[in-house]
């Protein structure tokens, strides 16, 4: 690193970092007046073109953090043609979408024009936006990587200035590959700024291949939990698993009404806890892979407009997304990980203000609670439910069973008329149009399930390799030594 920075200018304000007046109207509107620590540490450096490599907490402004120096820049300089001169790459639909409202609102006293490039929406209308030229692309590596390949006249030739959010989270979902061949693609005199939750050597791999003399930026990395945060556990009983149902219907009904995200671990849990807790009149919504893209936007939206009060999530939800006023997070059940534990606690309490989380823990999860323990730097506190009140909630649950049941065979039903129905309509459209030709069909960087091949034949070449120098050398040190042909063989 050619400078590290672990500090910043508490008294700095967006108007002494100099930036145009469009800029600072919509700072303005969006009521932003001081800069956050990552902000205000990383804005100059990035002003000045450097490549930045910052390590902060979610939630920190981390989306400002870079969206607002690269505006700046591209109106300082426009540009000449229409080519698009930023790619922001983001892990997940769900916060590219995010990032990408961020963008508009900063630049809507401006002419920049930013694009959006994510699976699960239009594909066409996406292709007719990149031949455009935006200014900006944000995207997810395999959407993008569709598009470098099949969508005419799109490459990466005139980027200036490349940004890897979440570069840990993308790194977990086996998009090291793709992220090569982006950055290989990208110009060599550019600006690259690399953000991340967490500091993996995976991530300082990938600093290392993209970066050139970086400026790091270490404020604090995402191992604690915000200080605003009320931390609250309630033990399960080892003949009582089967409470959990009742203590989360108990809690949303009764003490968390509003503003509540509650993480399962499984789409079928949160599925199921939707239809319960909607048989109890609670407004609730569930966030999780199976949805479609419209309705996980839609269940976003409604959750962060106040039309829902409770969200259903798996950990899908659990990263990045900067879910807005959030008072408390409830854990179905205990995560597996202190990291993965931290990261979802981290969805309330954010940017300096107070939250509270509940955790149910279990007899099989009380090591992963004294590892939170060692890392709390406040109290945390039991939450006793009474067992009056889990008795009442539990004996409901049994008697809406039959309800539940029939809800799930209806939804099935009508999933299944709605999947004849579209298959349907594709057998129409190939008939009228048998007398045209086939398009080609659009090739592929790589599939989710040639990534997960692809990491287990290197970690296994890996393991081989090392057994294979491990026992010629124990040879060698017994006196054993082999030709060229020989140690080959072995």
């Amino acid at each position: 690193f050619s400078e590290c920075i672990d500090s910043y200018d508490e008294n700095m304000s967006f108007a002494d970092l100099n930036v145009t007046r469009p800029l600072m109207k919509a700072l303005s509107v969006m009521n932003f007046q001081q800069p956050t620590p990552i902000q205000a540490a990383t804005i100059p450096k990035a002003l000045l073109g450097k490549d930045i490599c910052a390590c902060a907490v979610t939630g920190s402004g981390k989306t400002v953090a870079f969206m607002l120096p690269i505006m700046e820049r591209l109106l300082y300089k426009p540009k000449n043609s229409s080519v698009s001169r930023v790619l922001i790459l983001v892990p997940t639909r769900e916060l590219a979408v995010q990032v990408h409202t961020v963008g508009r609102k900063l630049a809507q006293f401006s002419t920049i024009e930013l694009c959006l490039a994510v699976g699960g929406l239009d594909l066409k209308s996406q292709e007719a936006a990149l031949r455009l030229g935006p200014d900006i692309v944000i995207a997810t590596p395999g959407r993008l990587i569709d598009h470098i390949h099949n969508s005419p006249g799109f490459n990466l030739n005139s980027i200036e200035i490349l940004v890897l959010d979440e570069a840990d989270r993308m790194l977990d979902e086996y998009f090291a590959e793709q992220m090569n061949e982006i950055i290989k693609m990208c110009s060599y005199q550019r600006q690259t700024m690399l953000f991340s939750a967490t500091m993996t050597e995976g991530v300082k791999e990938l600093a290392t291949v993209s970066l050139k003399n970086p400026v790091k930026v270490f404020m604090n990395e995402a191992t604690d939990v915000a200080l605003g945060l009320r931390q609250e556990f309630i033990r399960i009983r080892p003949n009582r698993e089967g409470d959990r149902e009742a203590i989360i219907a108990a809690l949303v009904s009764r003490t968390f009404c509003d503003r509540c995200l509650v993480f399962i671990q499984t789409r079928a849990q949160a599925h199921r806890m939707h239809i319960l807790l909607g048989l109890f009149g609670i407004n609730v919504a569930e966030l999780h892979g199976r949805l479609s893209q419209a309705e996980r936007l839609e269940a976003l939206k409604k959750f962060q407009d106040g039309l829902v009060d409770v969200m259903l999530a798996t950990d899908l939800a659990a990263r990045g997304l900067d879910i807005k006023e959030v008072k408390t997070v409830i854990n179905f059940t205990m995560p597996n990980t202190i990291k993965h534990y931290i990261h979802r606690v981290g969805r309330t309490a954010r940017a300096g203000k107070s939250g509270r989380s509940v955790t149910l823990v279990g007899e099989k999860e009380r090591k992963m609670l004294k590892e939170v323990v060692k890392k709390a730097v406040t109290p945390l506190k039991v939450r006793a439910v009474p067992q009056e009140v889990i008795t009442k909630y539990r004996e409901e649950i049994a008697s809406m069973e039959d309800d539940i049941s029939q809800i799930m065979l209806e939804q099935q039903e009508e999933k299944e008329l709605k999947a004849t129905e579209k298959k349907m309509v594709k057998a129409q459209e190939k008939l009228e149009k048998h007398d045209e030709p086939l398009d080609m069909s659009r090739t592929w960087f790589q599939t989710h399930q040639q990534r997960r091949e692809e990491k287990s034949k290197l970690s296994f070449e890996m393991y081989r390799c090392s057994h294979t120098i491990t026992a010629t050398s124990c040879l060698c040190q017994a006196g054993i030594h082999f030709s060229g042909s020989s140690q080959a063989e072995l």
